[in-house]
């Protein structure tokens, strides 16, 4: 077979794979970095950042109340931090995270955070939270530099629907996944003629591209190969059976199961509450209680294996929501939301200042943007050991999450 004909069919057996064709565009490495793992969670829909993270002094809590006579949570019911020099709390289905993560001092809250001349739109505001650019939501993910240097799709993986921009670089894109356990082909074709043949070709060396191409094809057979074992991985605990429980697992068993992979995005919808949002109970109580089981699962498995000090998970979500409730009792698109960093190495409290409700203070009828979030990217960029200002730019000083 010539050299045409074997990168052919390469790119071929990628396709069928399901695989980036980026990963034989240059001879693929292992993952480097050091031994942290950034997960990131997206919440997606748009977050109310009100009800999540509330003022609870009298005047602030009053001023809460009147914007949101339906669905407010009543004082009763929302778990007080006790944070230094403020008046805050937590919607009450967030329990877990106060109780597993606040209390131990590895929870970072990050109040009112967003950026410059913020957009309403579901899919704009993605674009921009997943370049790190405001200004240029058309470019490559903010994460792609890393993953270009790295020169290897398998150092960063997504679980769960379409592979997010934010992992797509210039010449190599990370790997995207619906589950470990639909991964790759089912077992009879897998273990048919396609691996045999794939096998052959690699026992043959050979000369320039078409060498870097035989051993972009040795690694991906091996990364393959490992994932299709990786759903064997036995866990330390149990794991609930909700969406969230069901990723952190996977990505569990990934992590125990030394997959090169530095990066872990997740996607979860379910947050755009323009009706019937409720409070105590309702939408986006749900989500909470869903999300802060499947947090916790995951804490006690890192725990367990005595990895938590090395992983960082930051969950965000596109846009916060307005301040008053709408007609429908739910809430309209807004622009400062809330962001949660969660993690053993996490610098625990709340960033940024209590909720601004005021009329005055608010910004066309929403919370003020105060911090930009690639402040909390460049704390992630160096917590994987990633140039920072590379990922997002410079002058974006770390808020000191990690």
């Amino acid at each position: 077979m010539n050299r045409r004909s074997f990168i052919k069919r390469s790119l071929a057996t990628a396709a069928t794979l399901g695989l980036a064709p980026s990963l034989f565009s240059r001879s693929a490495l292992a993952a480097g970095g050091n031994d942290k793992i950034l997960v990131v969670l997206h919440l997606f829909g748009g977050n109310d950042a009100v009800n999540t993270f509330i003022p609870t002094s009298s005047e602030a809590y009053s001023t809460y109340s009147s914007y949101r006579p339906d669905i407010g949570i009543a004082a009763a019911d929302i778990i007080d931090l006790g944070a230094p020099n403020m008046s805050v709390g937590l919607h009450p289905s967030l329990r877990p995270l106060v109780d597993n993560f606040w209390n131990n001092g590895e929870l970072a809250i990050v109040s009112q955070v967003g950026y410059p001349n913020h957009n309403r739109s579901h899919f704009v505001s993605t674009a921009i939270w997943n370049t790190g650019d405001p200004d240029h939501p058309n470019k490559e993910g903010w994460l792609g530099p890393y993953i270009d240097g790295q020169n290897d799709p398998f150092c960063a993986t997504s679980l769960g629907g379409e592979l997010p921009k934010a992992l797509r670089g210039l010449h190599t894109s990370g790997l995207g996944i619906d589950s470990l356990g639909s991964f790759g082909l089912s077992q009879s074709e897998w273990e048919g003629h396609l691996r045999n043949e794939l096998q052959r070709q690699l026992r043959a060396a050979r000369n320039g591209t078409a060498e870097e191409v035989r051993r972009a094809m040795e690694h991906m057979l091996r990364s393959v190969e490992k994932i299709r074992q990786l759903g064997q991985v036995t866990l330390a605990g149990e794991f609930h059976n909700g969406a969230y429980s069901r990723r952190f697992a996977d990505v569990s068993r990934m992590i125990e199961g030394n997959f090169p992979s530095q990066v872990y995005y997740l996607r979860i919808g379910g947050y755009d509450t323009h009706s019937d949002q409720g409070g105590k109970e309702g939408d986006q109580a749900n989500n909470f209680a869903a999300l802060s089981e499947g947090l916790s699962d995951f804490r006690s498995e890192m725990t367990a294996k005595g990895k938590w000090g090395n992983v960082m998970v930051l969950i965000f979500s596109e846009f916060g929501r307005r301040a008053k409730q709408n007609a429908s009792k739910g809430t309209d698109h807004g622009k400062g939301g809330v962001l949660f960093v969660a993690g053993g190495s996490v610098n625990g409290g709340v960033y940024g200042s209590e909720p601004r409700l005021a009329e005055d203070q608010l910004v066309e009828g929403d919370l003020a943007d105060d911090i930009d979030f690639r402040r909390v990217y460049s704390d992630a960029a160096a917590f994987i050991g990633a140039n920072a200002a590379e990922l997002v730019g410079p002058g974006f000083t770390p808020l000191g999450v990690v």
